[in-house]
């Protein structure tokens, strides 16, 4: 890898968490994605993303719909942007709702693999599904292989990763198949009573990278629960905090058989994107259990030495660096006075981190 420069594949490392590792740098520059003939631009100062150019748009709403990419490239360039600033919410809540929706897509996408399929009712002529909800049924009545996916989406005016959850029960309930090329007429839909049907017709603006628009949320269909999946309880990739992404991790004392402070290494060339992020979580790990066992007025320390730990990670020192930073908390705890039995105590949780590897 080239100063100045990371790139990566998004089946190696998804892309929250490689623009959480930079922001977390506080880096300037602006993220380069490609996915097939689409691109998108994110902007980064200081570590804080404030801008976003995609084929949906630009700012936040347009940044959501990344959530989709499962796959294809990614380059970072630093530098000064030169944009404007239309993204004043913090990063951390940011990428931790960016990382949330791309988790939701990824399981979807199992049932629901393309945005541009055509939903088609497997039902036969006069037969009715039974135990579905009005909002499933409505969408029976419109799946006949003319919309796709994206599009029914904006016919029923709903965000696109609703109407994909919606259709992942209906298919995983063999209501539903999806097919590769458009078939039928523009089916008709009573708009409401007092106004006659109309026929619909198909939007031409293709919504895979358009915007994610909040609503309430409607996760319980009358087929398939369908549950987000929580974060495993080691995975702190996304700290729900205005201060910076918690910077922490365990120690000993020099003697205690703790992991020896070995010397700084020069940044490998070729640095592995994906062994980056899983050194910054384990740094996480490590200061969370850091945290449990010291007094709160110790927290700060803990912060100031994981940041130090971040930083040298991103030059490519390696494990080391989390060596070093267990090493410096554990010291730092017995220079800031803390007594024998709880520095005793914050070894053997860092030291059960390690063994656990």
């Amino acid at each position: 890898m080239s100063q100045g420069v990371i790139q990566g594949s998004m089946r190696e490392a998804p892309l929250p968490d490689i623009i959480q590792l930079v922001s977390q740098g506080g880096k300037s520059g602006c993220f380069h994605v490609e996915q097939d003939a689409s691109k998108v631009r994110i902007y980064l100062k200081e570590g804080r993303i404030i801008h976003a150019v995609t084929p949906a748009g630009e700012g936040l709403d347009g940044l959501m719909g990344v959530a989709f990419w499962t796959e294809g490239t990614y380059r970072f360039e630093e530098g000064v942007p030169d944009v404007p600033t239309t993204i004043t919410k913090s990063s951390a809540s940011i990428l931790m709702e960016l990382g949330r929706r791309t988790d939701e897509w990824r399981i979807v996408s199992q049932k629901v693999p393309s945005l541009e399929l055509f939903p088609a009712s497997s039902l036969l002529p006069g037969e009715a599904a039974q135990g579905i909800s009005p909002r499933e049924s409505r969408i029976l009545s419109l799946a006949n292989g003319y919309f796709s996916v994206s599009e029914l989406a904006e016919v029923m005016q709903k965000p696109v990763i609703a109407m994909a959850k919606d259709l992942y029960g209906l298919v995983a309930a063999g209501l539903v198949t999806l097919k590769a090329l458009r078939s039928g007429r523009p089916p008709k839909v009573e708009v409401s009573r007092s106004e006659p049907t109309r026929e619909l017709i198909p939007v031409s603006k293709p919504l895979d990278a358009g915007p994610v628009v909040t609503e309430p949320r409607e996760d319980e269909t009358a087929i398939v629960h369908f549950q987000t999946p929580r974060p495993a309880a080691r995975d702190l990739r996304f700290a729900v905090t205005e201060e910076p992404i918690p910077e922490t991790v365990g120690g000993g004392v020099a003697g205690d058989a703790m992991p020896a402070e070995p010397p700084p290494k020069p940044a490998p060339v070729g640095q592995d994107p994906q062994r980056m992020v899983k050194l910054m979580n384990f740094t996480q790990h490590i200061a969370h259990a850091s945290k449990q066992v010291l007094p709160e007025p110790h927290h700060e320390m803990v912060n100031r030495l994981q940041a130090q730990a971040t930083q040298q990670i991103i030059a490519g020192v390696g494990p080391d660096a989390v060596k070093g930073l267990a090493l410096a908390i554990s010291r730092g705890a017995v220079d800031a006075g803390c007594d024998a039995q709880l520095v005793r105590t914050l070894n053997t949780q860092i030291k059960a981190l390690f063994s656990s590897r």
